[in-house]
């Protein structure tokens, strides 16, 4: 894989999502703490154009800071106080399991959350901030490229991850706690997954990743789920009097077969049920839950995200 920046981002990102990708930013509602310079509002006081304040003036302080209109008001020398603008940690938690690989063609969801964790990526990457990513495939965790680090390799380490074909489970409880002290102060972390059957190994594992993740929610973090659903899971479009078989892509469960009537109904009340608690858990915990379909354009897929990562509302044509 190349160390082009644009090679390595046309290996993972289609060109309508390129072409989108020129002229937007990577905003958070929130200001961030890193640091290093970069383009973000920072929590501190430093060198920047959004004004924060006055302060009064101390000899020693650098007379270029005071504010003239300011004084001609109070009759007092007073500084001119902006925000710093700082770098932001931005760190991508990757669900590589076999259930990922559902979908043909554009449809398929880890093409989607491919495409759509590439864009984040180059975002912050071309405007300064650092990268890391981990994921989690065939049960076994890849954690090389966790740590946040800026520049082109970067975003070549992560096409190519993104290339590999998914497969197996992806352990969440022991990716979740191998980021944790990974992260820097007040880190972005968006997690790709589909979100259906975290852990099969525990019953509740859908609690269990939530708790996980409030309590990066709970060290500073921003903490955003990107749900990547196939149409098929939502609907589910199998009919007529055949006898159908349903196999676990992850191989974690024992396959089950059925007429597609009797299974529809209760799997759709169950996955009902799952989104329910998922969607009321993130909002009890301070989550940010974004869901997309695969067979979702995937410019509105990106622009809900950005919009919901700087606090706007989500355009309509991005909810899917």
């Amino acid at each position: 894989m190349s160390e082009d920046p644009a090679q390595a981002l046309a290996a993972v990102v289609p060109p309508e999502l390129r072409e989108l990708l020129r002229g937007r930013q990577l905003v958070l509602t929130r200001p961030v703490g890193g640091p290093h310079a970069g383009r973000h509002a920072s929590t501190r006081a430093g060198l920047g154009d959004q004004f924060r304040g006055h302060i009064p003036y101390t000899p020693g302080d650098d007379p270029r800071r005071i504010d003239w209109r300011a004084v001609a008001r109070r009759d007092r020398l007073v500084l001119r106080q902006t925000d710093s603008e700082d770098a932001l940690a931005t760190v991508l938690l990757i669900d590589a399991s076999g259930g990922m690989a559902y979908g043909t063609g554009p449809g398929n969801k880890q093409r989607h959350a491919a495409a759509i964790a590439g864009a984040i990526a180059h975002l912050a990457l071309r405007q300064g901030d650092r990268v890391g990513f981990a994921c989690g495939r065939d049960g076994a965790l890849e954690l090389a490229q966790l740590r946040p680090h800026g520049g082109a390799p970067r975003l070549a380490a992560l096409a190519q991850a993104l290339l590999r074909e998914p497969t197996g489970t992806c352990p969440w409880p022991a990716l979740i706690a191998a980021a944790a002290p990974a992260l820097p102060r007040r880190s972005l972390v968006l997690l790709f997954s589909d979100l259906l059957d975290p852990d099969p190994a525990d019953p509740d594992s859908d609690a269990r990743l939530l708790h996980d993740l409030a309590a990066l929610r709970s060290r500073g973090h921003d903490v955003v789920l990107v749900q990547v659903l196939h149409r098929d899971e939502l609907q589910f479009p199998w009919s007529g009097r055949d006898l159908w078989r349903f196999e676990d892509p992850r191989g974690a469960r024992e396959p089950r077969e059925g007429h597609a009537p009797s299974l529809r109904a209760a799997y759709l009340e169950r996955l009902g049920a799952h989104l329910s608690r998922l969607e009321h858990g993130c909002a009890d915990a301070g989550l940010h839950l974004h869901r997309c379909v695969s067979d979702q354009p995937l410019t509105a897929a990106l622009l809900g995200l950005l919009a919901r990562l700087a606090g706007r509302p989500q355009p309509a044509e991005a909810r899917p």
